[in-house]
């Protein structure tokens, strides 16, 4: 998460982009960057779930205890994801509403909300057991 922040402020994603138009552009590859882009994001999502799956089995203790922050984790990777797409129809799908707010403001934040639940109720534990 705290990647996800630096990046968040440095916008990093925005620094890669251009430098792979940059590097289309001087190879003339950019009638098949459609293409490039799409398989990018296939090997970048699968790469994500695979990382995330072996996380989760070889922390099988720590999701049983923060399953909660791991949920959110994953809601916050498939954002990530879907951003990391920048095909039209996804962006489409991003700024579906659904009870009046964005999908993607659903799909982001409810994952920093399920990990900040999941802060505050490690938190309440902790507490109770050191005052037992």
């Amino acid at each position: 998460m705290i990647l996800l922040g630096i990046n968040k402020q440095l916008d990093l994603q925005s620094l890669f982009t251009e430098m792979g138009r940059q590097i289309f552009r001087a190879h003339g590859w950019m009638d098949h960057r459609r293409i490039v882009q799409f398989w990018f994001i296939v090997a970048f999502g699968a790469i994500a779930l695979a990382a995330f799956l072996l996380f989760v089995r070889i922390n099988r203790d720590l999701f049983r205890r923060f399953k909660l922050a791991f949920i959110g984790l994953f809601f916050v990777l498939c954002f990530i994801v879907i951003r990391a797409a920048g095909f039209h129809h996804f962006d489409v799908m991003l700024g579906f509403r659904l009870f009046g707010a964005r999908m993607n403001w659903v799909l982001e934040l409810t994952g920093i909300y399920l990990i900040i639940i999941a802060v505050f109720k490690e938190i309440l534990v902790l507490k109770n057991t050191s005052l037992k």
